[in-house]
C-alpha cells in the first residue's frame, strides 16, 4: 500500500507540475486601483462599484506591447464580458450590480489582473 500511495503521491505532484507549467504567468500586482507589470509593459488598472453600476478600466503606463487594452467584469454567476479598447486605454461600465471581479489585460497576448 505505501508503493502504491507514493506513486499515487508522485503522479499527482507531476499532474500539478505540469498543469502549473502551461499556464501563462500572472501580472505581478496586488489590490485594487494599482499599477501593474508585465514582459510587456505597464499599465494602471482601477475597478469598482457605485450606486448606478460597475466599472473596470485598464490604461498603458509604458511598455512595447502595439496591441489593444481591454477591460471586462466578472459577475456573481462566474460570465465574463470584455470591452476592447485602444493601445492605451479601454473602459467597460453596466448598470448591474452583480460585480464580482474587474478584469484587465494588456495587449491581447498579456495574462489578465483581476481587481
Amino acid at each position: 500500500m505505501k508503493a502504491r500511495s507514493s506513486v499515487l503521491t508522485g503522479g499527482l505532484a507531476l499532474t500539478m507540475t505540469l498543469g502549473l507549467a502551461v499556464q501563462p504567468s500572472p501580472a505581478h500586482a496586488l489590490g485594487d486601483n494599482r499599477s501593474v507589470s508585465r514582459p510587456c509593459g505597464s499599465n494602471w488598472v482601477a475597478s469598482g462599484a457605485s450606486s448606478s453600476g460597475t466599472w473596470a478600466e485598464t490604461q498603458k503606463e509604458s511598455g512595447t506591447c502595439a496591441g489593444r487594452l481591454s477591460a471586462g467584469l466578472q459577475f456573481n454567476d462566474g460570465m465574463r464580458i470584455r470591452n476592447y479598447g485602444s493601445n492605451s486605454h479601454a473602459r467597460i461600465y453596466r448598470s448591474m450590480h452583480t460585480f464580482r471581479y474587474g478584469l484587465h489585460w494588456g495587449c491581447d497576448a498579456c495574462d489578465v489582473t483581476v481587481s
